[in-house]
């Protein structure tokens, strides 16, 4: 075969390429799949056919893409002997390797091409440093060939992950700008019914010597039905309302003038507010000078020992001037509520039940635990993530608008955290002090729970209650203990869903509740299930709302409660 190398191959190293390949040609090697058969472009007649046909037959040259012609006349590039001489490396590596590792056969049959072998070594270590460079570049070139293709591979698939990602984030921005657009509008809209609404405040002051003042008010109405029953629990062959929850007495279905409020709200300074709420639609029929309660039949008025009544029969309701003493703390003085209970803090025309939790309708002096007034002063705080408040009463609620009747006095304090959205989790306390000795006991401790998420809110309070009066010392005492559990499910902005559940028991040791002698010493609670449903007409200025309340008292407990019953209570409620 006629060779001929560039770039400085001399004939000596031709010679050495020529007779290491013809020598490991020679070696009886098995022939491998690729093995070519007679060089296409070598005539029988060429004094190099036999040579080049064996050297082919055995793999060690190849002939040109894409016929397998070997071009025996063109010029033989470094790179090409390299490819060559790699071969015959393989070769010499297969060789050794068998002769290693056969049998004793093997080795035999190995001996003579062993030999041969060795009588080239050197030739072809010479062959192998003389084209060194071009056998690394080969390896080299083809190991970063491959790595190129795997780079390649992974940064195509970076490609298109970061193409994926994009277009994710391209369309989550698109649909995020459709919120924030709504999000948008809906503030806007918002801002515009605050504006409308401040405006309607605004409207709503006048002008007076120093400053301005605005009004309030609230009208409700109830029907109520009983469903055959007497509506204020009287118990069989008894005229006397229960004291302890009878829906403002009657023995049928009745209409009833619930509330009719006016409030007076302004400011004198930019520091000092006042308010004041009157009550024109409370129940007549009480008589602060006698103890007696006129039954809801008109009959003759039965004696109620001192069931607290003031709060039922005061016109006042609240009366307080206030002063901004920092940015999170200010002074109120005058006739308010004392703040225990979220149920019983509420507005009445934000509680979510017609009526409120039995612990925030006892008698004042017989448990009552929030929705109290009475005579005081109190300082509050405000800040991002907490309330609080600290006060000094006459009372907790027998008192309410009137002059102090003993020595003590009632302290109070509150405290709720908000620093969670839509969680609000509260406790509240209070006692009588004085170094009066016996004292009447008013001790009130509680705690609230709040959860706004959505369209729901769930909400519970428990409450311990201790009332004693002075002139009876360990006689006569009544220990509270209950709460209730509440679920509201918004359904839209004009439609909700109320669900209730309530428990108080007045009397846990003992035989006597606010003056009232129970049926024995235990089994005086009251369980009562409250399902609702309010629309609302505007917004909670006006709304319509109709309960069904079971009332399950326990045995001993119906001459406070009432009996047991089953009522229908609907209201309609206006505020301005």
């Amino acid at each position: 075969m006629h060779i001929r190398v560039i770039n400085r191959m001399n004939c000596k190293r031709a010679a050495a390429s020529i007779v290491a390949g013809a020598a490991i040609g020679c070696i009886s090697v098995p022939r491998i799949a690729d093995a070519q058969n007679a060089p296409k472009d070598i005539p029988p007649s060429h004094w190099a056919y036999g040579a080049v046909k064996d050297l082919a037959s055995k793999g060690l040259i190849k002939g040109y893409p894409a016929d397998g012609s070997f071009l025996g006349g063109r010029t033989v590039t470094r790179y090409e002997m390299a490819a060559l001489i790699q071969r015959v490396l393989d070769r010499m590596e297969e060789i050794t390797s068998r002769s290693a590792t056969g049998s004793e056969s093997d080795k035999k049959q190995q001996a003579a091409p062993l030999r041969k072998l060795a009588a080239s070594v050197q030739e072809i270590r010479e062959l192998n440093e003389e084209f060194k460079k071009e056998l690394l570049v080969i390896g080299a070139d083809l190991e970063k060939v491959n790595e190129e293709i795997a780079a390649l591979k992974v940064g195509n698939q970076k490609t298109l992950d970061v193409a994926q990602s994009a277009q994710q984030k391209a369309d989550a921005a698109a649909v995020s700008a459709e919120k924030a657009a709504v999000l948008a509008d809906q503030a806007l809209e918002n801002v515009k019914e605050s504006k409308a609404a401040a405006q309607a405040g605004l409207d709503k002051k006048m002008d007076i010597a120093a400053g301005k003042v605005r009004f309030t008010g609230l009208i409700q109405t109830w029907y109520a039905s009983p469903l055959g029953k007497n509506l204020g629990g009287q118990p069989a062959g008894s005229t006397s309302v229960p004291v302890g929850r009878n829906y403002g007495g009657g023995v049928g279905d009745t209409f009833r003038l619930r509330r009719v409020e006016l409030g007076v709200a302004g400011s004198i300074a930019p520091k000092t507010d006042f308010f004041a709420l009157f009550d024109l639609g409370k129940i007549p029929g009480f008589s602060t000078t006698t103890g007696t309660f006129t039954n809801g039949t008109g009959g003759t008025a039965s004696a109620v020992t001192a069931i607290g009544a003031n709060a039922s029969t005061d016109i006042l309701q609240d009366a307080w001037v206030g002063y901004q003493l920092t940015p999170r703390f200010r002074l109120e003085v005058g006739g308010q509520k004392t703040g225990f209970s979220d149920d019983g803090n509420r507005s009445s025309m934000a509680v979510l039940t017609i009526e409120r939790a039995i612990m925030n309708g006892l008698p004042t002096n017989a448990g009552r635990v929030g929705y109290v007034r009475d005579t005081g002063a109190v300082l509050r705080y405000k800040g991002a993530a907490a309330n609080a408040s600290i006060g000094i009463w006459n009372d907790n609620g027998p008192q309410q608008d009137t002059v102090d009747n003993d020595r003590t006095k009632f302290a109070s304090v509150t405290a709720n955290y908000t620093g969670l959205r839509g969680l609000t989790a509260g406790v509240f306390a209070g006692t009588n002090v004085d170094n009066v000795h016996p004292k009447p006991s008013r001790d009130r401790a509680g705690g609230t729970l709040l959860y706004h998420v959505g369209p729901h809110l769930f909400e519970a309070e428990g409450a311990y209650t201790l009332d004693q009066s002075a002139a009876t010392g360990t006689t006569g005492r009544s220990i509270g203990l209950g709460g209730y559990f509440l679920y509201a499910h918004t359904i839209s902005s004009k439609w909700q869903l109320v669900a209730r559940y309530d428990e108080w028991n007045p009397s846990v040791h003992g035989t006597t509740a606010g003056g009232v002698t129970l049926g024995g010493a235990d089994h005086h609670n009251l369980k009562e299930y409250t399902f609702g449903v309010n629309y609302y007409i505007k917004g909670n200025n006006s709304k319509i709302q109709l309960n069904y309340i079971g009332e399950d008292t326990q045995s001993n407990g119906v001459s406070f409660f009432g009996a047991r019953r089953q009522i229908l209570l609907s209201n309609f409620s206006v505020g301005f």
